[in-house]
């Protein structure tokens, strides 16, 4: 997509790693510790960064999830390692804090765990409050893009999927939804123009 769209830049919605085994949520029986976890993450990040090694990164709910975790007993930041370092990220990737707004070409992005939510087209209804387009993620049963306008303006709310495998033991606690993840990535062209990629369903059904 990168090269079929000429892109100049990336931009990761967030929640490059599960963090399963610290999460707040009832752990899956069968899944290994969270050292065996990061050394599989650190493994699967090598191959993302190599091919994409300039990345604007928006820490989303799970990528906080170490210093969530860290704030419930008391540990400042400064007593913890960056997401950077816990996943030798390149120097080129610049992380942003989360719920951090990413400006690009007048285009908010956001992980997507701020703002209006638990609703279809949740992206769209952040751009109707903003008053400009937004690109979110978070959601991962909600895909595509959805124009607005008014006598000043268009806009647009841009839902991009996820990245995550359906079939993982991580994504067990997803089964229990009737909407299924939909896999695929965002395009954006000059702030104007917005598209959603889906990976060919055969991938990963």
């Amino acid at each position: 997509m990168y090269d079929q769209w000429s892109c100049d830049r990336v931009v990761h919605i967030g929640d490059l790693v599960d963090f399963h085994a610290i999460s707040y949520h009832q752990k899956q029986f069968g899944l290994e510790s969270i050292e065996k976890e990061m050394d599989d993450a650190r493994s699967q990040v090598a191959v993302l960064t190599d091919r994409f090694p300039n990345v604007d990164y928006l820490i989303g709910n799970h990528s906080a999830l170490p210093s969530r975790q860290a704030q419930d007993v008391g540990l400042p930041p400064s007593m913890l390692k960056s997401l950077s370092q816990m996943m030798d990220l390149p120097d080129g990737w610049n992380i942003h804090p989360r719920h951090h707004d990413l400006i690009i070409d007048d285009v908010i992005y956001r992980h997507g765990d701020k703002g209006r939510s638990n609703q279809q087209n949740a992206a769209y209804l952040n751009a109707q409050n903003e008053f400009r387009s937004v690109v979110q993620g978070h959601y991962h049963a909600q895909a595509g893009v959805v124009y607005g306008a008014n006598h000043l303006t268009r806009f647009f709310g841009l839902q991009v999927g996820c990245g995550t495998d359906p079939r993982s033991l991580y994504m067990e606690y997803n089964k229990t939804y009737s909407k299924r993840p939909i896999l695929g990535c965002g395009i954006v062209l000059d702030g104007e123009y917005a598209t959603f990629e889906p990976l060919p369903l055969e991938s990963y059904r």
